[in-house]
């Protein structure tokens, strides 16, 4: 039986593995979960992933089912898409794994400097002649740097060209180190995430186009900001 997105916004506020915060109440002061994800919603110590934009959850619950020492959030602002992760998550008895539904402007007030160990960004949108809206620009790379634990490691998987060499090229501009980039074919996806794939994967796989999993860190010390020119136009200009 197909359920109305209302009738999903309804469910979601009485899931418990779901949070919807007010925006004029992070206005005001940090979450009442900062700092605290994992003793108080979580109820246990663990390493703690967010995936941002996660869409229906793909990614969260599939890592949440391969990891299950770890603890995992996924973050959206659209409430119909995250009550199909929440939902199966509740069905599965999956305690590791819960939501959030907010937009990721955000961040700094759900969460402490250096809480995350890892973050996630899935096939994001490649808003690339408009930076300030991608989730992989400057503005967002220095959340995730005072996020993100010394350790901790970003993440970012693309089917778009273009993303990954603007990633490539301006994430070491930003104070993180490139670990690694896989570059998969169609005839050969990552073996270390084939049972974990989001829906936008599977179409790109289906599609036979390349997949892009670029891994970075956090590197200590005082970042340069660079330029709006250069954070627009990287290519010929780094």
């Amino acid at each position: 039986m197909r359920i109305s997105k209302l009738e999903k916004y309804r469910q979601i506020a009485e899931f418990s593995n779901v949070i919807e915060p007010s925006v004029e109440d992070l206005q005001r002061a940090p979450s009442d979960l900062y700092d605290k994800w994992n003793t108080a919603f979580f109820k246990r110590v663990g390493h703690l992933v967010l995936e941002v934009g996660c869409g229906q959850g793909d990614l969260s619950l599939g890592l949440a089912r391969r990891f299950p020492e770890r603890n995992f959030l996924g973050l959206d602002v659209k409430g119909a898409r995250i009550w199909r992760g929440a939902r199966t998550a509740l069905d599965e008895g999956l305690k590791n794994v819960g939501f959030l539904r907010i937009e990721a402007e955000f961040l700094e007030r759900l969460f402490a400097p250096g809480e995350l160990n890892e973050i996630w960004i899935t096939f994001p949108t490649p808003y690339l002649w408009k930076p300030e809206k991608m989730l992989v620009s400057p503005t967002f790379l220095s959340r995730y740097r005072r996020l993100l634990a010394a350790n901790g490691i970003l993440h970012i998987k693309t089917d778009v060209m273009s993303l990954a060499n603007y990633v490539c090229n301006i994430w070491p501009h930003c104070g993180f180190h490139l670990l690694n980039l896989t570059n998969e074919s169609p005839e050969s996806p990552e073996p270390a995430f084939l049972d974990v794939c989001t829906r936008f994967e599977a179409t790109a796989i289906e599609r036979q186009k390349r997949i892009w999993h670029i891994q970075a860190d956090p590197v200590s010390g005082n970042v340069t900001p660079i330029s709006e020119e250069i954070a627009r136009f990287p290519w010929n200009q780094i």
